[in-house]
């Protein structure tokens, strides 16, 4: 319909575009709306609605009237007029009885239909006055005054404020330094670095350690929570700033005739908001999504609902294994390898020096050795017991049980040692013409254990992490080792070596010997005719080592121990005898020396039930083997000192006290094990690995509080450093601790979640960057909501005023046009928009009803009606 305007003008002259002074002054879009009660703002026009026209019409004009025409809703000014909603009457009365009511309580807006023939007719005054003539005539002057136009431009007046004009009071743009533009790029900033920081932390993985732990700076508990509230914020900040450079390029781009929006892109930022509504309104993505804004959206309003989801997968800090790495561990140095007087100082018990100065600290370590030598020793018979039921027999040293031991300073850790070296029985007998039973075994270094538990390297302990926790560690050092050499021997063989035996006149003290004058009151100096013996080869007995003098033969079931006081030799040697010893006049000579070996690491493993403390050994892949890491370590030096550490071990386990026949029970033990052929019994341990498994433990204490490598680097005045000093060695090292990262392979997907939120952060930052300002977001409902209300009617959307749009409605184009004269804004819809919602009516066939009908007839009337009914009850 055309809307005459006068020549002030600027605004095109198109009947689809052009603002209606009718518009302005009714302060609301026309619906058309059948027998509505009417309510109306004060001082508003006033459109009669069709049932009040309806006995005025001429018959010609009542088809036009069609019951499709007459089914919609209306918008009314609630704060002006509540009190007419609650004095309304009912809503089921017919078009007949429509006219009875007051003036003020119609305010039903006419159809576009009526609105269009009867204003070309010019008969639109005539008809509201005669209604409001009918229906009341004292309000006939009042109404007419609302319908009266001058002559120069259709400007409807009011009563009291004249001429209605819309004039906005708030600039369109908002500057730079806004608040508004400043929210939004702290917003956007904000987003953008926090977003880039989670990505670059669940790509690198790190490490938290100690920081977070229970004793750490910050819980598990308070890690995880922390974690999920930072990026709630980042999807927060993320969904605002998305949410408004949509609506920043959509108003941008309905500004003016060169482009244009649609509905379905004015509800993409409820996607963003109500993701649901991407289900419940696909009608709306048909026409939005395949745009780049709409896929832009639609990718932004998925990567929104995830983004926590990706970041409690790949960010939020979990317990997890990790990889191996090589580092330096740092442990404290106080005393030399095999420091027996080391030993005895620390020992454990409240038997001071001066309550006994002569043996108090020998007392201490001989009960200390005795208690840990016999423990080892039962577990090691524990797992032949295990060995033999499974069947698994075997005369191959690597196939039989592995030494076990324990650490006196603690209980919860098992140690378990190697065999190495391992000798050919076959070829030792082919050699020497005898039983030779040689085996060498290897403990771990067990300094390493404090180390690992030292606060310096910072090692997450599993009481750290509420009992969830473990670590791992190869370790490059020395390994202590003992080798045990035992060999048959006949009595005129031992003639040289017991002292018993030697001719009278080389005895200058005939005594039998006692534990009590042995070896104190008799000289040992080696007559000429006694010093070499068959088995110097074997034993490599030498001036250095000298063969070994014991006081008598023992008894069958007894052990006999000599030991060299002075310094530099190196091996202790113990004399057994069977129970056929007496009768075959065969006994059996066992050696046993100590050394570190540079053919082994340490493996330490940590958890909160126990901890496992082992050698590795021989081993050509260990890179973390001593030798790998010191190439001037060799094999062969053996510990003179270690010999002082094995007198107080045999004196404790009564390996001596054959001297007075006593039997001793370990001694008996150690008889049965003596090898009667040149091989190992598959059902049995040996004299010389159980030897060596009883002497495990010497290994262990000599290894505490060592050097980490194979000589000792400190003043070679003392052995014992007043204050110990650290020493680092390197390993490889692998533990539980709390992580960034995926903990499954299917949850690295959550990569691209975090980088396409960076990516749109990135392009959302620079668009505001560049952007002069930020301009009014018309899809804000509060500004639509405006924009709408003080907008020209429009037919671009018939239809949709109850149930919402259709289909069809989503692909309306719109444009908001300015008035600059009246410095105003409206939206309407495009020309080619509207042509096309004409030719579509056209084609619809028209339903022609009787205008004789109820409200209650018509779905939305019926809707409508229950609503009003129950809003009124509530008031």
């Amino acid at each position: 319909m055309d809307h005459p305007s006068g020549p002030s003008d600027t605004i095109p002259q198109d009947p689809s575009s052009v603002l209606s002074d009718k518009s302005l002054g009714s302060n609301s879009t026309i619906v058309a709306s059948p027998a509505t009660p009417a309510f109306r703002r004060p001082n508003s026009l006033r459109a009669p609605s069709n049932v009040e026209l309806l006995p005025l019409l001429p018959s010609h004009s009542k088809s036009a009237l069609s019951h499709k025409n007459a089914d919609g809703l209306g918008i009314f000014d609630w704060e002006d007029n509540h009190e007419n909603i609650i004095s309304q009457p009912s809503l089921d009365r017919k078009a007949s009885n429509a006219a009875k009511t007051s003036v003020h309580s119609l305010t039903s807006h006419i159809s576009p239909v009526l609105s269009e023939e009867y204003e070309q007719q010019g008969n639109f005054s005539k008809i509201a006055d005669e209604a409001g003539n009918q229906v009341n005539p004292s309000a006939k002057q009042s109404d007419a005054s609302h319908f009266s136009s001058s002559a120069s431009g259709n400007t409807y007046k009011t009563q009291r404020e004249g001429p209605f004009v819309c004039k906005s009071k708030r600039s369109l743009v908002a500057g730079r330094r806004s608040c508004v533009t400043i929210a939004i790029l702290c917003f956007s900033l904000y987003s953008t670095i926090f977003s880039a920081l989670w990505l670059i932390i669940a790509i690198a993985k790190p490490r938290y350690g100690k920081a977070i732990a229970t004793t750490g700076k910050i819980t598990p508990q308070a890690a995880s929570v922390l974690s999920t509230a930072i990026a709630k914020s980042i999807e927060l900040s993320f969904t605002s700033v998305v949410v408004a450079f949509v609506g920043q390029v959509l108003s941008r781009r309905a500004i003016g005739d060169r482009h244009s929006i649609t509905l379905a892109q004015v509800s993409m930022r409820s996607w963003i908001l109500q993701p649901a509504t991407i289900l419940t309104n696909l009608g709306s993505i048909r026409y939005a999504c395949i745009t780049f804004l709409g896929g832009l959206t639609l990718v932004s309003a998925f990567m929104a609902m995830v983004y926590t989801t990706a970041s409690d997968a790949l960010v939020v800090p979990k317990l997890k294994l990790g990889a191996s790495e090589d580092r330096w561990i740092s442990g404290k140095v106080s005393t030399a390898f095999a420091n027996n007087k080391e030993l005895e100082i620390t020992c454990p018990t409240p038997v001071r020096y001066d309550r006994d100065p002569d043996a108090w600290g020998a007392t201490c370590i001989q009960i200390q050795h005795a208690g840990e030598a016999v423990t080892n020793y039962m577990e090691y018979f524990n797992s032949w017991q295990r060995y033999i039921r499974a069947g698994n027999l075997s005369a191959d040293p690597q196939e039989r049980p592995n030494p076990v031991g324990t650490l006196f300073n603690t209980t919860t850790t098992t140690v378990k040692g190697s065999w190495i070296k391992a000798a050919n029985m076959t070829e030792d007998f082919n050699l020497h013409r005898r039983i030779v039973n040689n085996v060498t075994m290897a403990m771990p270094h067990s300094g390493v254990i404090a180390a690992a538990r030292d606060e310096i390297n910072g090692i997450t302990q599993p009481s750290d992490v509420n009992g969830l926790g473990e670590y791992l560690i190869n370790a490059s050092v020395p390994s202590p080792v003992v080798n045990v050499q035992c060999a048959e021997l006949t009595k005129s063989e031992l003639k040289p070596m017991v002292y018993t035996l030697w001719d009278l006149k080389y005895q200058q003290n005939t005594g039998s010997p006692n534990s009590t004058s042995w070896p104190d009151k008799y000289n040992l100096t080696l007559p000429g005719p006694y010093g070499f013996t068959t088995i110097d080869d074997l034993f490599n007995f030498d001036s250095v080592q000298p063969h070994p003098i014991f006081p008598r033969l023992p008894s069958p079931y007894n052990t006999v121990l000599s030991y060299n006081a002075t310094y530099g030799p190196y091996s202790i040697y113990l004399l057994v005898a069977t129970e056929t010893s007496n009768a075959t006049e065969n006994y059996t000579l066992c050696s046993l020396r100590a050394a570190l070996t540079p053919d082994c690491s340490t493996h330490f493993h940590s958890t909160i039930g126990g901890s496992n403390l082992k050698s590795h050994c021989e081993d050509s892949h260990d890179r973390y083997a001593y030798s790998r890491t010191n190439s001037t370590a060799a094999n062969g030096r053996w510990s003179a000192d270690w010999k002082d550490v094995a007198k107080d071990w045999a004196l404790g386990l009564r390996l001596a006290e054959g001297i007075s026949d006593e039997q001793a029970t370990n001694a008996r033990l150690l008889s049965h094990l003596v090898l009667t052929k040149p091989a190992l019994d598959p059902s049995l341990p040996s004299i010389s690995e159980a030897l060596a498994v009883l002497a495990g433990n010497t290994l262990l204490m000599s290894t505490l509080d060592s050097p980490f490598i194979h000589y000792w680097d400190y003043p070679l005045q003392t052995t014992i450093l007043p204050d110990p000093q650290y020493a680092k060695f390197p390993a490889a090292f692998r533990a539980y601790s709390y992580q960034s990262g995926p903990s499954k392979e299917w949850q690295k997907i959550f990569y691209i979640v975090l980088s396409v939120v960076v990516a749109i952060n990135i392009f959302c930052l620079g668009y505001f960057l560049v952007s002069n300002g930020l301009i009014t977001d018309f899809t804000e409902p509060q500004n639509m909501f405006c924009l709408s209300m003080l907008s020209p009617p429009n037919d671009a959307l018939a239809g949709a005023c109850a149930g919402g749009p259709l289909k069809e409605h989503y692909a309306a184009r719109w444009n908001i046009k300015v008035d600059h004269q009246r410095e105003h804004l409206w939206i309407d819809s495009s020309r080619e928009s509207i042509e096309a919602m004409r030719d579509r009516r056209r084609r619809e066939p028209s339903s022609q009803q009787t205008l004789e009908y109820e409200i209650r007839t018509t779905p939305v009337g019926r809707a409508y009606s229950r609503i009003m009914r129950n809003l009124t009850s509530r008031l």
